[in-house]
């Protein structure tokens, strides 16, 4: 669940839309905190709104963002400022699609796009429950498809049965030189992950990023390495992400444990918050 407004941060922001209800308020006001959240002002005397928003003449671009904010959105909430309105803050849904039709050239017009209140519904800042709000997206997909990606040949697939999924993405076990081994990278749609794989004597120390900024060094040296089921582990966690499309990325970066025999580093899987 978002806790800021995803369509109009700012009143100013390109996408603030046009907001076709009419703005009764009631007399009473509850001056509240959410459920882990920032102070916001709720209704208690109404049972909801219902918003007809509408955009008219947005950059293709715009479109594209709003639809993909309806697909990502409507089995959740967020939050919806009414910037025309004094700034009073709704907790809801879409209730109706975003059907972008073209006006011009490059230019779409969105009209009727339904947003429904849900009264006192619970803001959560970020969801933490690993064990049921996290899902696995695991290196190879049901048909045996490599859902990581790499850009670098260096990087090989081996079967392990230690893994999620039955097997590795493992990058050169030689000291080619910081990047230069090349690195891995996985897309996915929710907020924040856990990266899982498998150590090794003969493993190396891996750098990990998200939407390009570097979040820490793993070292995925170990003594021993035991093939068996369950021994991928989690060795790294990220939390406090918002919500959106992210990528996390793993380096080679040619540096290891002293008491390492090699350099490589391994991807097996992660675990997404959803």
């Amino acid at each position: 669940m978002a806790q800021t407004d995803i369509l109009n941060p700012t009143p100013t922001h390109p996408l603030n839309p046009d907001y076709g209800f009419q703005k009764k308020r009631p007399l009473t006001h509850l001056n509240a905190k959410a459920n882990q959240g920032a102070p916001y002002f709720r209704e208690i005397t109404d049972t909801g709104h219902q918003f007809s928003l509408s955009w008219n003449d947005k950059l293709a671009s715009h479109a594209r963002k709003l639809k993909w904010y309806y697909e990502q959105y409507r089995d959740g909430f967020f939050t919806l400022i009414d910037h025309e309105g004094g700034g009073r803050h709704y907790v809801g849904r879409f209730s109706q699609p975003v059907e972008p039709s073209p006006t011009g050239n490059n230019r779409w017009s969105m009209q009727q796009v339904l947003f429904d209140e849900v009264p006192l519904a619970p803001m959560l800042v970020y969801p933490n429950d690993w064990n049921n709000d996290a899902i696995w997206r695991l290196l190879l997909n049901d048909f045996g498809d490599r859902m990581v990606a790499a850009v670098a040949a260096t990087w090989t697939l081996t079967a392990n049965p230690a893994a999620k999924s039955g097997s590795v993405f493992s990058s050169a076990s030689v000291a080619i030189g910081a990047g230069l081994l090349g690195a891995a990278s996985y897309v996915y749609a929710g907020y924040g992950f856990q990266f899982w794989s498998i150590k090794g004597p003969a493993a190396g120390i891996g750098a990990l990023s998200l939407d390009g900024t570097f979040l820490a060094n793993v070292d995925f040296y170990a003594a021993n390495n035991l093939l068996q089921p369950n021994v991928s582990s989690m060795l790294f966690q990220q939390q406090n992400v918002p919500l959106g499309i992210h990528t996390v990325t793993l380096t080679a970066t040619g540096t290891k444990n002293a008491a390492s025999s090699g350099y490589a580093v391994n991807w097996d899987a992660l675990k997404v918050m959803r």
